[in-house]
């Protein structure tokens, strides 16, 4: 029964298409249920280009009674763009928390305010180019290994 049900339901409904009040598609849902199913992502975009090539797309019951498909589409689409802003703005003011979070923890590093600190931190030191030289020729000798070569007499035995 419930095949036969369903059977007479897509039979009863129609999807037509038109532009500028003429049928372009006109067709049983029977027909075009299997089209979907076959390509979703095809008919998806049909229904996402239709009105950017003025066409509408109706879904009719034998009734006469018309489901506006444009409607339904941009109902989704609201929803969607709603729900993205929502989420921007969560991920917005997650990221700030955190930043601020962040930025507690590690405060900026405040200059000393009179000169008698500046005196005796060590970066405050002036130091010149010729005494870094003095100081790295007088580590050069220390730092370089030697290694010392001796032939091998053990062959002259």
């Amino acid at each position: 029964m419930a095949n036969k049900n369903l059977f007479e339901t897509l039979t009863q409904y129609r999807l037509r298409v038109e532009k500028d009040g003429k049928d372009v598609v006109n067709v049983s849902s029977l027909f075009a249920l299997p089209g979907l199913l076959m390509a979703p992502k095809l008919s998806l975009a049909g229904l996402i280009a239709a009105p950017l090539l003025g066409l509408r797309v109706h879904l009719e019951s034998e009734d006469g009674e018309a489901v506006d498909v444009e409607d339904a589409v941009r109902k989704a689409t609201d929803a969607v763009k709603e729900s993205v802003v929502s989420t921007g703005r969560t991920i917005k003011e997650q990221v700030d928390k955190a930043w601020e979070a962040v930025s507690s923890d590690y405060p900026e590093e405040e200059a000393p305010e009179n000169e008698e600190e500046n005196a005796e931190s060590p970066e405050a030191k002036d130091v010149s180019n010729e005494d870094i030289v003095e100081e790295l020729k007088a580590h050069e000798e220390e730092d370089v290994p030697t290694i010392e070569v001796k032939p091998d007499d053990s062959d002259k035995a």
